[in-house]
Parts: C-alpha cells; structure tokens; sequence
C-alpha cells in the first residue's frame, strides 16, 4: 500500500496541494482526472520521487517497485525482444519469455521480435517501452496521460 500523508506542494503563489493525501491499496487502479496546470503531473511527480512535497510524506512499503512510463524514448539494443529484456530484474535476465508474451500482448508480431527498434512508428516504439516497464513487474504503474501514447488495444492490455 502507498501512503501519501498531509502533502503540501505549491510553485510561487500558487499552492496545488495542501494537507493532502491518498492510499492506495494493491490491485486499485487509480485515475487523476482535472484541468490543466491543476497539479496530476505533479503528484505523479512526487510520488515517482522526481520531485518532493514541501511537506508531509509519501510512505512506500518496503521492496515497493514503481514502473514510470518514461515519455522520452532511447533505445539502447538492435531488436525489440533484447530491448523489452532491458525491464527484466537482474535476476530474471534470461527470461526472454516474459518479454515475448508482454510484446505479443502490446501487438508485436513473431517477426517484430527481431527487427530493430529504430524500425516502428512512433506508438509502437511506446508501446515497447511499456514493455520495459511491465516485465519488471511493478506494484505500482505510473502512466501521465496514457491516452496521448498508447492505442485503446495496448490500455486494454495492461494488468
């Protein structure tokens, strides 16, 4: 369970968040919903770590392991099964199956696996690293706005 106790968080004069907090239990799926410049990035900010309340707290339980869709896309292998592999735990490195089952889950095809990463559109190259981050097996997923990024198959798709 995430704990967020009595945040407070503001920029300037503006203040976004004052004696604020939430839970969130394992299995919830949680969904910030308001305006613009209304502090969502924010609080997913700070709860990432990226960025810190003034005051109050975030509590993580202990081996927490947060899964942060980045928005910048690098690419540091030659095909997509070794790259979705890069979200594999030290411990599972070899455990390509992992990858391949959440890629095919994503839309990739038997023969995407082995093409270069470089080689997709734009969604696909997001879709993948998605992938980074599921086969890491978070307890918690952080996606800032999703629906900008990922098609209606892939949200369906995620756990």
């Amino acid at each position: 369970m995430l704990s967020i106790e009595s945040i407070v968080k503001g920029f300037g004069d503006q203040t976004l968040f004052e004696d604020a907090g939430l839970q969130i239990n394992p299995g919830e799926r949680v969904g910030l919903v308001g305006r613009n410049g209304h502090g969502k990035t924010t609080l997913l900010n700070m709860i990432a770590g990226i960025d810190h309340p003034d005051d109050g707290k975030i509590i993580y339980p202990a081996g927490y392991r947060l899964g942060i869709l980045p928005q910048k896309i690098l690419f540091s292998k030659t095909t997509v099964r070794d790259e979705a592999m890069t979200g594999l735990p030290p411990h599972e490195r070899d455990h390509y199956w992992k990858a391949e089952k959440i890629l095919a889950g994503l839309g990739f095809s038997t023969a995407d696996l082995d093409r270069d990463p470089h080689q997709f559109s734009g969604g696909f190259q997001v879709r993948l690293n998605l992938s980074k981050v599921l086969v890491a097996d978070p307890d918690l997923l952080i996606l800032d706005e999703p629906t900008t990024y990922l098609d209606i198959t892939s949200l369906r798709w995620i756990p």
